[in-house]
This record gives C-alpha cells, sequence and structure tokens, in this order.
C-alpha cells in the first residue's frame, strides 16, 4: 500500500476520474503476484528420470577406438530399449559416429575420457521433423535427437564434438550472411507464413540450414548433466515441446556462428543449472516458435 500511496502522489495533480483509473490499475499491478513466487512449485514438477540399473556398452556391440562406432551405437540402443531401458555406455576412447536418435528409457552415458566424434559429412545425416528458428520443417537430422519419447538423458563426464568448423556447418553461414543460408532461411519463412504444412517443407541434401546437436522434440523427463559439447553446427541444446526438462553441469565450448548454448522452445518445467558457456552466440535464449 506504501507503493500505491508512493506513486498515487505522482498523479494527484490529474483529474479525479483519471486519478481514480490510475489508482486502480496502481493497486492492481502491485498486488499481482510476484512471478518469481511461482518457482518453489515449478522446481517441485521437475524430476530427473530414472533408469533401470542395466547397462549396454558399446564396445560389446562391435565398437572400436578410433573406428566409426554407428552400427555399435544403434545396436545398442536397441537392445536397451527392447530390455526396457537402461543405460548405453561410452567407456572411455575415441569414436566416430553418424546422428544418434534416442528412444524412451534410455540414458546414453559417457566415461571420463569418452568422446563421441560426430561425422562432418551432411549426407550421413537423414531428414528429419525438426526445428530451424522456431519454424517446423523436414531437415537433416539433429546429431542426437529424440521423438515422442519419455525417460530420455544424456550424462556422464565424456565430451560431443560435433566437428563443426569453417570448412564444414559454419561455412555455410558467411559473416555477411548472403548465400548459401540466406535463401533456404528466406523460402523457409515464406513456407511459414503462407501455411505450407511442415511435411512439404522440405530441405536437407541441396539445401544449407544447418541442424542443431541435441534436439528432444515433444519428450517427457529429459536429463543432460555433466558432459561437455564442442564445435555444434547450429544451437548446441535445442528442447522443444517437451515437458520436465534438466540441463545441469554442462560445459558447451562452441564459437561457431549462432552457436546458443541452450534454447528449450515451446517447453514447460525446464531448469538450468551450473552450466559453463562459450558460445559463437547466446548462451541460453527461451523461445516459442516464430510467428
Amino acid at each position: 500500500m506504501n507503493q500505491c500511496a508512493d506513486r498515487l502522489q505522482r498523479v494527484s495533480r490529474l483529474k479525479p476520474a483519471l486519478t481514480l483509473l490510475v489508482a486502480i490499475f496502481i493497486a492492481a499491478t502491485v498486488s499481482a503476484q510476484d512471478p518469481w513466487a511461482a518457482v518453489p512449485e515449478i522446481l517441485a514438477r521437475i524430476k530427473p528420470p530414472q533408469f533401470p540399473p542395466r547397462d549396454f556398452l558399446i564396445t560389446k556391440y562391435g565398437a572400436r577406438d578410433g573406428k566409426d562406432a554407428s552400427a555399435a551405437i544403434t545396436k545398442a540402443i536397441a537392445a536397451c530399449a527392447k530390455a526396457g531401458g537402461g543405460r548405453v555406455v561410452v567407456p572411455k576412447g575415441d569414436y566416430l559416429t553418424g546422428p544418434i536418435r534416442l528412444q524412451s528409457h534410455i540414458d546414453l552415458h559417457l566415461e571420463t575420457g569418452a568422446t563421441l566424434r560426430f561425422t562432418q559429412d551432411p549426407a550421413r545425416y537423414p531428414l528429419a521433423l525438426t526445428r530451424f528458428e522456431g519454424v517446423e520443417l523436414m531437415n537433416y537430422s539433429p546429431l542426437i535427437s529424440a521423438l515422442d519419447c519419455e525417460d530420455i538423458a544424456i550424462t556422464g563426464e565424456g565430451t560431443l564434438d560435433g566437428q563443426a568448423d569453417e570448412q564444414h556447418w559454419w561455412n555455410w553461414k558467411p559473416p555477411e550472411g548472403l548465400q548459401p543460408q540466406a535463401a533456404d532461411r528466406k523460402a523457409l519463412f515464406k513456407q511459414n507464413e503462407d501455411q505450407v504444412p511442415a511435411a512439404q517443407r522440405v530441405y536437407g541434401p541441396g539445401h544449407f540450414l544447418r541442424p542443431t546437436f541435441v534436439e528432444a522434440n515433444r519428450c517427457k523427463n529429459v536429463l543432460i548433466e555433466g558432459v561437455t559439447i564442442r564445435n555444434a553446427p547450429f544451437w548446441a541444446l535445442h528442447p522443444t515441446l517437451c515437458t520436465n526438462v534438466t540441463v545441469r553441469r554442462v560445459t558447451i565450448m562452441s564459437r561457431g556462428p549462432n552457436n546458443d548454448g541452450c534454447d528449450p522452445e515451446s517447453c514447460r518445467d525446464v531448469l538450468i543449472e551450473d552450466c559453463v558457456f562459450e558460445t559463437g552466440d547466446d548462451c541460453i535464449a527461451l523461445k516459442s516458435g516464430r510467428n
């Protein structure tokens, strides 16, 4: 009420009717609930997923240090899902891989000293439903993705390296913002304005819209904890249309164009804490789609 009195003094010289309207507005503003008061309730709803105590080492499915482990990772994820969930473990070593698609009830766990290096060849990334700057489309698959899953995680003290650099991915957006990305970006935004269905917004091969690194799409109960992420093609962490997301103690070192650290988009109940971002664009950006 003291705040109301102080503010009313500044409008006391106005006409009585206007003064009354201003007084009602000020009182409503001051008495409105502070949004930060809702934080305890939100935090109470955010609970990291739990996983069965089963480990599936990718080396048991054929992964070898220094070799392409794509097939082994796919087999380990399939076996883990068939068993009802658990951890797909990447042991110490340096492994090459193509894109990884997670399934429900799976924790992709990178042990200390483990590195997954993602191929620089765009042809290895199949078309997938994703978003580019808030617009849905069919584009290159994210490096790690999950669609319509629940209870998924990426954990451990290892490293995910997207291997993007000035000759791979980043060169699709030159500093001056000209070709090759600009034309595709403009075309996609026009399709969005014209309400072209997302399934008909097909990019990928022959186009130049870069994929995100880690994207959970329409998922529930997501945890990303402990890992280091380097050299993302585009945004590093991109939970989209997700509920109950925890991003904790993640280090992101990626200075390329549009290398945002963590961009929750159209999500509910998200906690980001104790992270380090050294990125070429935003550290954290909250998004809700475009237009």
